[in-house]
């Protein structure tokens, strides 16, 4: 009963909150509407000792304060699930984003069914499940973070827009860092880069750059993207990055054309990837290309294709092994 009555005062406090800042906060202090595809806050890990209390600073350029190893962790991206279910044991994880329990393309999908966290879109969802440490991406409402923390919740809002494998490494240690976990997180990384430098060194010496087109329905994959970090670190030209796309852009039939490039790859739901063969090549732009012609238009499941988190080893490696297929042993 205590219990209940608590939660209940802190949903209540928490509205309260919410009320008083629309009515009483400044136009000048409410935050800028969100717009797609901007980049939000910084994107350095910042962290303190490895002492307890541990500090680190988010991409909101708040510092937060973990005073013990976090057994109740709510993670409210679905890159931050898996982050959390590869370095973290799976029982401590009490919440995660709709995604994780999505069967076409969640990686995490195991764990959640079988511990059953909450989905932590909500705050009085996250409160329910009493966290000690929720990480949320800095992209998500404003308002969230503001009403856990005034409700003496650690919040961290971390910047999801990885752009570079080295991004990926990085916040492999800032979660074990954030989680108590840093033995597992060292492990984890030793295996991401065991893995990419291994799918590095398919690659002939002598090997011309193959030229390659990612898409996401109708976008591309540009600089500043860990897709065309990737093949960069493969010895891949990304056409994209090559004719000036910068981060997600949209990509039309006639770049396609003009661009010709010698593979393509896509993503897909799992058990969809035939579909979505079929219904490329079905596309004059797309059947004109040396790719189509020589049968390298490839559909990737989007579990693989996807993930910017520990598991984007796996689309590295398919990478490596269909643009250089003669190579094997490395």
């Amino acid at each position: 009963m205590y219990e209940r009555s608590l939660f209940g005062g802190l949903v209540v406090a928490v509205a309260g909150v919410a009320a008083w800042v629309q009515a009483s906060a400044p136009v000048s202090l409410l935050p800028a509407p969100n717009r797609p595809d901007r980049s939000y806050g910084s994107h350095a890990v910042r962290t303190a000792s490895l002492a307890y209390p541990r500090y680190a600073t988010g991409a909101d350029d708040v510092r937060t304060r973990i005073d013990r190893p976090p057994q109740r962790i709510v993670s409210q991206f679905w890159s931050v699930d898996e982050y959390l279910y590869t370095i973290v044991p799976p029982e401590r994880i009490v919440g995660v984003s709709e995604t994780a329990y999505l069967a076409a393309s969640s990686n995490v999908l195991p764990f959640v069914e079988r511990y059953r966290p909450v989905i932590a879109v909500e705050v009085e969802h996250v409160l329910r499940a009493n966290p000690d440490l929720v990480i949320t991406p800095e992209s998500a409402r404003w308002e969230i973070a503001g009403l856990l923390r005034e409700a003496g919740v650690p919040v961290y809002r971390i910047n999801t827009r990885f752009e570079t494998l080295q991004s990926i490494e990085d916040h492999i240690g800032l979660v074990g860092y954030l989680t108590g976990e840093d033995a597992a997180a060292q492990r984890v990384l030793d295996t991401f880069r065991a893995t990419v430098a291994r799918a590095a060194a398919r690659r002939p010496a002598d090997a011309p750059a193959p030229r390659v087109l990612g898409m996401g329905g109708s976008y591309s994959y540009g600089t500043r993207t860990v897709f065309h970090d990737i093949l960069r670190v493969l010895g891949a030209e990304n056409v994209a990055a090559t004719h000036g796309l910068v981060g997600y852009d949209k990509v039309t039939d006639e770049h396609i054309v003009r661009w010709d490039p010698d593979w393509i790859f896509v993503g897909a739901d799992r058990g969809q990837a035939s579909a979505i063969r079929e219904g490329l090549l079905a596309r004059p732009a797309i059947a004109s290309t040396s790719a189509a012609r020589q049968h390298h238009v490839v559909v990737i499941d989007n579990d693989v294709f996807l993930p910017m988190s520990p598991h984007t080893a796996r689309l590295v490696e398919v990478l490596a092994n269909l643009l250089y297929p003669g190579i094997h042993g490395v």
